[in-house]
């Protein structure tokens, strides 16, 4: 079982270190956003299902437009795609959640897993898992993916773009870029 503390150091593991200070890693900054999305109404164009164990993308053209190039500096959803190819998302084919992607580290209320998410792909070189309709999972059979506990007030600032006021310890650039 992991503390607050604890989930607090594993989203700092979530930022990788720039020349203009931190930088949030994608399957962070994507958990972020789909946080974000649910909190301020625009889960109609991207959003977790129900079961929180995959996120669909509801309007692919307005996800580019709107969301793609204010959080993650592109302008077109196969760029995106190639981001989660890299980091090991697979997208299902069949059932309920046709079109939905999922990596079994990524899990809505569990934003702390993102920093055991690595990237695959080397050199533009992505090693593409095949994907057997037999073998996906069926999320429906499976518990919903539970809230956690309340975050810390440090870390909702942070989801919502706010200056954190820790965890900073005195070390290195404060400014996140985002």
């Amino acid at each position: 079982s992991c503390t607050d503390k604890n989930r607090s150091k594993s989203v700092e593991n979530g930022l990788k270190h720039s020349g203009k200070g931190f930088m949030i890693r994608f399957p962070t900054k994507l958990h972020m956003v789909l946080s974000i999305a649910e909190n301020d109404g625009f889960d109609d164009i991207v959003s977790w299902q129900a079961h929180g164990r995959c996120f669909f993308v509801r309007k692919p053209r307005e996800f580019e437009d709107k969301i793609l190039s204010s959080y993650f500096g592109q302008s077109k959803i196969a760029s995106f795609q190639r981001q989660l190819s890299m980091y090991g998302f697979l997208r299902l084919t069949q059932g309920p959640d046709r079109g939905c992607y999922y990596h079994e580290l990524f899990l809505k209320h569990k934003l702390y897993l993102c920093q055991d998410i690595t990237r695959t792909g080397v050199n533009g070189n992505v090693v593409k898992r095949r994907v057997d309709p037999k073998t996906e999972p069926d999320f429906y059979s499976m518990p919903f993916v539970a809230p956690d506990p309340e975050l810390p007030e440090y870390l909702l600032r942070f989801i919502k773009k706010e200056e954190p006021n820790e965890p900073n310890n005195g070390e290195g650039s404060s400014n996140i870029t985002f």
